[in-house]
């Protein structure tokens, strides 16, 4: 997998995907967002085949990050108590996934 195919597509869904692509028909948006993501892409040396090599189905990622962004911005002015956000990070499961990365890493 390319890392600098990923990369650049999760930066480029980080400034051009936003909540409002969520309205009217959110597939096609999120069709022309790959399109627009691939032109862009080619346009700084990055074939559509390394993209798709990093992104099976960019289409799909597109539209996964539109909802991404929707949700964000629904409970963008949710506040959460101590007790909700010590049940959402688990600091032996952060601990876990590090320890899981760094033995990948030694195993390549």
């Amino acid at each position: 997998m390319s890392e600098r195919a990923l990369a650049f597509v999760e930066q480029w869904v980080a400034d051009h995907v936003e909540a409002e692509d969520a309205t009217g028909d959110v597939e096609a948006r999120a069709k022309s967002l790959a399109s627009q993501c691939l032109a862009a892409a080619s346009n700084e040396g990055i074939p559509a085949s390394e993209i798709h090599d990093a992104i099976d189905d960019l289409d799909d990622f597109m539209l996964g990050a539109i909802e991404e962004a929707e949700e964000r911005e629904e409970h963008a002015d949710e506040y959460e108590t101590d007790d909700e956000a010590r049940v959402l990070i688990d600091p032996q499961s952060i601990e876990d996934a590090e320890e899981d990365a760094f033995e990948d890493d030694e195993k390549q």
